[in-house]
């Protein structure tokens, strides 16, 4: 998915040159991995970014078992770098990324030994060189599971955190952390529901919807704007103006297409996801509608397009109930759907050359096409599945807009 890029951290974060006199100190060696990363067996990539044709960073697991290390490829994904997390970490896990190009990223690492059933104490690494040097914040604890991570810039971010299985008080919140100083401090923002008389949480979050579903990860375009949506009766969007303090509901046009029967109507389900920043002022966010009870899929899907930065939106209806689905620009994209029916043993690849309006068939049905998909510009995309009958699939590459697919066995070295 698209993400900002913001200005590179402070020089602080990469190489360092003091005066001393008229001798420069040397830069420290760059860290080794805190944990060995097994190179035998498959390789399965999640949270896929890939920057440019040839370079990009995920979260691997070699074999497809096991904690996910960091890793980097600078030739198109056949071959990936073990990237060392900050060493004297104890027993750190990656919870979540934010890469933003080539050389910086952005990890939120949960410390192992140092976590409860419900509760995470955890660090942000952030690096600006590509992982031979890192940052971190200072130790910070987590009511639940941290779900999530942005940073806009070097100063301004958030971590998302979803409720864990923990059953004391605040494990099962829906919990959103702000910094304006890199990580230094955080506020923690809560529905009012969850605040139960805290004075250092803000009660801000809206309230996740009876008989619906938590509140989904926010997605920020500005140090002050995000949007979040969520399982709801209703369309469930809302927008911040404040930094995540406040959210009012997004006013956007009904779904459109046919209204449900009324014999369905009690059962309905609304979803958004896929919430993507184009440029400065066009958003599209992807709402579902359906009966989400039981095997049942929401089986219907619609695009909401904004070109003024969210003062008025466009709904247009999908075709078939969307799986994954990426923008390079506000124009171009492409989805992973279902075939009719929310049949998902159906998937295709459909694109898009004027921002949703029409879909063609770019390639399908496949078993293959998951979450991860990719695109870098009009006619480069990877796609990194999961396991298809026990089979760990490799790494997938196009390079005529997604009409053919070419298989990657990438190594990590």
């Amino acid at each position: 998915m698209p993400k900002i890029v913001a200005s590179l951290l402070v020089a602080a974060i990469g190489l360092v040159v003091v005066g001393c006199g008229s001798q420069p100190v040397a830069p420290a060696p760059a860290p080794k991995p805190v944990t060995a990363v097994p190179t035998s067996g498959p390789l399965l990539l999640i949270r896929l970014r890939m920057i440019s044709p040839q370079s990009g960073w995920a979260v691997a697991a070699p074999g497809g078992k096991g904690l996910g290390h960091l890793v980097r490829t600078s030739d198109g994904g056949a071959h990936w770098e073990a990237i060392g997390l900050p060493a004297g970490l104890n027993t750190p896990k990656i919870d979540a990324v934010d890469f933003h190009d080539a050389l910086q990223a952005w990890v939120l690492l949960v410390l192992g030994a140092e976590r409860t059933a419900s509760r995470e104490l955890a660090v942000v690494a952030s690096t600006a060189d590509g992982g031979r040097h890192w940052s971190t914040t200072p130790k910070f604890s987590i009511d639940g599971y941290g779900s999530g991570i942005q940073f806009i810039d070097a100063g301004h971010g958030w971590v998302f955190a979803t409720p864990g299985a923990g059953g004391v008080i605040g494990g099962g919140d829906t919990t959103l952390y702000r910094t304006a100083d890199g990580g230094q401090h955080w506020q923690a923002i809560k529905p009012p529901s969850e605040v139960r008389g805290d004075p250092a949480v803000f009660a801000g979050l809206p309230e996740a919807c009876p008989m619906g579903g938590p509140i989904g990860q926010p997605v920020f375009t500005d140090p002050q704007t995000g949007w979040l949506g969520a399982f709801c009766r209703r369309p469930f969007f809302y927008v911040t103006h404040d930094g995540g303090y406040s959210w009012s509901r997004q006013n956007v046009p009904a779904f459109p297409g046919a209204p449900p029967s009324s014999a369905d109507l009690p059962n309905v389900q609304y979803y958004v996801d896929s919430i993507q920043r184009l440029s400065a002022t066009d958003m599209v966010a992807f709402f579902h509608r359906g009966i989400a009870t039981g095997a049942n899929a929401l089986q219907e899907a619609a695009i909401y397009l904004t070109h003024d930065g969210g003062n008025s939106w466009t709904a247009m209806r999908l075709p078939y109930a969307e799986l994954a689905a990426n923008f390079v620009d506000s124009m171009h994209g492409w989805m992973i759907a279902a075939g009719p029916g929310g049949n998902t043993e159906q998937r295709s690849l459909f694109s898009t050359v004027d921002g949703g309006r029409e879909w063609r068939l770019a390639d399908g049905p496949r078993d293959y096409f998951g979450a991860e998909l990719n695109f870098v510009d009009t006619t480069t995309g990877f796609i990194a599945s999961g396991p298809v009958l026990g089979q760990p699939a490799p790494l997938l590459r196009t390079t005529d807009g997604g009409a053919t697919w070419v298989p990657i066995a990438g190594t990590i070295q």
